[in-house]
């Protein structure tokens, strides 16, 4: 029995150490770690930063891999035993929601992933719990409106570029603007039409110029065949 106890307790160990599901804990000077890594082998992309472990070391770059991914649930600690950062990955991406705390235990920032991206919902906050920015992110670049409390600051980005609106016109404004509008349109017939008469012109042109070419050719040679037979007959009645 005791044998039998052994041999079980001994496996579960081994499988401990050999499992890339197990739980991992690292630490550095500043916090401690606890994760889970997978061994699947996947094609990274190119417009993805990637977080793999090995010597150690948790690492991350862009469309590289050079160990085990970070899969499933990902903790960082303060020395403290404070929580200092929680998400989840997958493959080595960031996906859902992720947050981070001060020292002091007061959230600090709020994100959501999707595939590896800043996708959704953003939020930032100050060592009270004072909410000082948010805004969104699409393909991990801010859309939206993004909202700077501290600065009192609203900014309209579109795909990461900031949206500047077409100042509003006055209906003198507008009405000048149709009309300049209607003034090009008129422009643009009228050079597409000279541009069309004068490819008929030149078409024309090139028709008589070889009309004109093949009836000269006719008469240069009728009087040389006239002159060959008047010569021919002259012979004879001599």
């Amino acid at each position: 029995m005791k044998k039998i106890v052994i041999v079980i307790i001994f496996s579960v160990l081994l499988f401990s150490f050999t499992d890339p599901y197990s739980l991992k804990k690292i630490s550095d000077k500043e916090y401690r770690y606890e994760f889970y890594t997978t061994d699947k082998i996947i094609g990274p992309k190119s417009t993805r930063t990637y977080y793999w472990f090995k010597g150690g070391l948790i690492h991350s770059s862009q469309a590289g891999i050079g160990g085990p991914l970070l899969h499933d649930n990902f903790k960082k600690f303060y020395h403290s035993n404070q929580l200092a950062e929680q998400g989840k990955f997958k493959n080595g991406l960031k996906v859902g929601l992720w947050k981070t705390w001060f020292q002091n235990g007061i959230m600090e920032t709020t994100q959501e992933f999707y595939n590896g991206l800043n996708s959704g919902k953003f939020q930032r906050f100050d060592t009270n719990g004072n909410l000082i920015e948010k805004g969104k992110f699409s393909k991990g670049k801010k859309d939206g409106l993004w909202i700077n409390y501290i600065s009192k600051n609203t900014i309209k980005y579109k795909s990461g570029v900031v949206f500047i609106p077409k100042p509003k016109l006055t209906k003198e404004e507008k009405a000048l603007e149709k009309e300049a509008k209607l003034k090009e349109k008129e422009a643009l017939k009228l050079q597409k039409q000279k541009e069309k008469e004068l490819k008929k012109l030149a078409k024309d042109q090139n028709v008589k110029t070889k009309k004109s070419n093949s009836e000269n050719s006719v008469k240069t040679n009728t009087p040389k065949k006239q002159n060959f037979f008047t010569r021919l007959f002259s012979k004879k009645e001599k």
